[in-house]
């Protein structure tokens, strides 16, 4: 199932994987404030739904074609990754440039977060067992 905030315009997206629950964000270039709150409020009901299913949540976040966003952006990322994630939960995202992970391992308010620049690494991580 595949949800699109309705102010990105397909540069921000999200997909819930049916077989396994984990939740895939896809961005790409550089959002709005507008655009930002609208898919953070998306991506809150879509975990809420997910967390009376089953906990913890796992999330993996495709930023490959995103840019470094402004600061008022980044400031809402930082409001709202608080909001949503617990920190039983596990958030992988995947930057094309160093400069991007950076801020998000900055602005990023999630626990149990990491960033990677390949794919596979981050779903290998995603999929982990929680540490006894």
């Amino acid at each position: 199932m595949r949800v699109f905030s309705p102010a990105a315009r397909g540069h921000l997206a999200i997909e819930v994987r049916e077989r396994d629950g984990c939740v895939r964000v896809f961005g790409a270039g550089l959002w709005s404030p507008d655009e930002a709150q609208a898919h953070f409020r998306a991506l809150e009901q879509t975990i809420l739904k997910l967390r009376r299913e089953r906990a913890p949540v796992r999330v993996l976040v495709n930023l490959r074609e995103a840019a470094v966003q402004t600061a008022q952006t980044a400031d809402l990322m930082r409001t709202w990754t608080a909001r949503i994630y617990r920190a039983a939960d596990r958030v992988a995202v995947v930057c094309a440039t160093t400069l991007l992970a950076l801020q998000i391992r900055h602005v990023a308010n999630v626990p149990n977060l990491a960033t990677f620049q390949d794919v596979f690494l981050a779903e290998k991580w995603i999929g982990e067992p929680d540490p006894a």
